[in-house]
């Protein structure tokens, strides 16, 4: 009778951590995608959030993440901020003249 309780047991915490696994979001929170921000002439990779850049407080759209065909769909909200005395590679300068 045991052995019937262990598997029967055993059985049911696999089922649920199976159906745990297969039913959660596959895309999740959009802050773990690359993102990118809008330099107003195109979307340019963000890096990394607190080291690169950061979005200051109000309610313009900080950043975006693409579905990978051209669609940009907001992702953070604020300001977009490079932080100080870091650099990207990814991330064009723009010089004033």
């Amino acid at each position: 009778m045991k052995k019937i309780k262990w598997t029967i047991m055993t059985l049911a915490i696999l089922t649920s951590v199976g159906g745990a696994l297969a039913t959660r979001p596959t895309q999740g929170d959009c802050r773990f995608a690359q993102q990118y921000y809008w330099a107003g002439w195109g979307y340019f990779p963000t890096g990394q959030w607190g080291v690169n850049y950061f979005c200051d407080a109000s309610t313009n759209t900080c950043t975006y993440i693409t579905d990978g065909v051209g669609h940009y769909y907001p992702c953070r909200i604020g300001d977009y901020r490079v932080l100080p005395g870091i650099t990207n590679s990814k991330v064009p300068i723009v010089k004033k003249k």
